[in-house]
């Protein structure tokens, strides 16, 4: 007899969503203040954001602005390193940074009854850093340590490697935005220090808070940037990057056996009005697991763990590439079968295909903002790019908008696959006749670093 099972429950549609509407504020110094009310959210996601883009810094000091953000919570000029740490544990306050070509973040997490006294500190190591030197030097070298192990790593290094030939060489955006060996070396605690000065400031400088507060925020935020004046801060304003010529390169690693693959272009940023068609079309491509390459060269024939494709925008323009590790004997049959499956001229994205990716990207929605820390991360990115506190909402609705016939459009008119820049890190040796057989026959053989 066959076992039987109670019937599935059943599961309704997903209820209205909305990101949510903050409040702002401009303080007496010019900060704006951006504020989330989250009812049930008790730690306090807080992020200071500063309009200063990476084509800000000397291009002989490229690396400047990481080592300043990452120096900034080891101690001010009130309370030294040690000392400063303790305090911040004490509120139960986790400081971070993070440094893009936009612009600048510090972060804050911070119980909510903690708020008031996390919030003078991390003023504090914004407003008065110490930067003191031997822990400049000591992050350079740290930073120099990162770069080694970054280019030892296949993956890494064929991002790194994709970057410095997608994009043209005077652009910021082809070198690593935390800085190259040449330029990290160069830095010292005096342009740390000039850095900070040139460049932090309340003027352009956004704090978003996101979260249940027991107490008035802008009045907390008024509290601890209140004497914040900088009459030495300069403004910058956005590089727009240019592409690079077409170029096919393998970076030898002898011996490897399997290669890293980046297969794409020049791309799109969100204010253009394909993104929401090329997000759609790009995840039916090689967004989501049974994607069409993922089907095929991972599922049908082996030849890789997985493999994605993924737009990445910037301010202004972006790239995009497929990108995976497949074995290094299968790699000439990988790129001729890759360039195939990139081809939708005669095999246009679906009804079912553009229903699953607008199905993830809606559903995925209210999961991605469902934390202070989510909903301020977001509001920080639309910021430093340049987008409306209603961006989330208008995007969801161009999502649900998308059409098989505009997913396609579209990812034709950006995505030519005989015209792709190719980065193959792997073992030249046993790469460059196969790679040249998949129609890469322009192809240019650099040294490994």
């Amino acid at each position: 007899m066959s076992p039987t099972f109670p019937p599935h429950p059943a599961v309704d549609p997903p209820g209205p969503w909305a990101f949510p509407t903050p409040t702002t504020t401009t303080l007496a110094n010019g900060m704006e203040v951006i504020v989330y009310q989250l009812p049930g959210q008790h730690v306090i996601a807080t992020h200071l954001v500063l309009d200063t883009p990476l084509n800000a810094e000397a291009r002989e000091l490229e690396g400047v602005a990481t080592i300043c953000a990452r120096t900034l919570d080891e101690g001010t000029v009130l309370h030294g390193g040690d000392e400063f740490a303790e305090l911040l544990e004490t509120e139960g306050a986790a400081f971070g940074m993070d440094v893009s070509l936009s612009g600048l973040q510090a972060v804050l997490d911070v119980p909510v009854t903690r708020l008031e006294r996390a919030l003078e500190l991390f003023a504090e190591a914004v407003v008065q850093p110490a930067l003191a030197e031997d822990d400049v030097n000591r992050h350079v070298q740290l930073r120099l340590a990162q770069i080694e192990q970054a280019l030892a790593n296949p993956a890494q290094a064929a991002s790194i490697a994709f970057r410095r030939t997608i994009f043209d060489p005077e652009s910021r955006a082809s070198r690593m935005s935390a800085g190259e060996p040449e330029t990290v070396a160069q830095v010292t605690g005096e342009d740390v220090h000039a850095f900070h000065r040139r460049h932090f400031g309340p003027t352009g400088a956004k704090l978003v808070m996101a979260g249940d507060f027991a107490d008035d925020p802008v009045r907390l935020a008024e509290q601890a940037f209140a004497g914040w004046r900088n009459p030495e801060q300069r403004s910058h304003r956005i590089e727009a990057a240019t592409p690079a010529p077409r170029r096919s390169v393998i970076m030898d690693r002898p011996g490897a056996v399997q290669a890293d693959i980046r297969l794409g272009g020049f791309g799109i940023d969100r204010t253009d009005p394909r993104w929401a068609d090329i997000s759609v079309a790009s995840y039916a491509m090689g967004g989501g697991f049974l994607s069409r390459l993922n089907a095929v060269l991972r599922e049908e024939k082996g030849y890789t763990y997985g493999v994605r494709m993924s737009f990445t925008p910037m301010t202004v323009g972006g790239s995009f590439a497929v990108q995976g590790s497949f074995r290094t004997d299968v790699v000439g049959e990988a790129l001729s079968l890759t360039r195939s499956l990139l081809s939708v001229r005669d095999k246009p994205f679906t009804a079912q295909e553009v229903h699953d990716a607008v199905a993830f990207f809606v559903g995925v929605s209210p999961l991605r903002y469902a934390t202070a820390d989510g909903v301020a991360d977001q509001a920080a990115t639309q910021l430093l790019g340049k987008l409306g506190s209603d961006y989330v909402s208008q995007s969801l609705a161009a999502l649900r908008a998308v059409t098989p016939e505009s997913a396609t459009s579209a990812y034709l008119s950006l995505v030519e696959p005989d015209d792709l820049t190719l980065v193959v890190v792997g073992d030249a040796s046993a790469l460059a006749q196969p790679v040249g057989h998949a129609g890469f026959d322009d192809l240019e053989v650099v040294e490994g670093s």
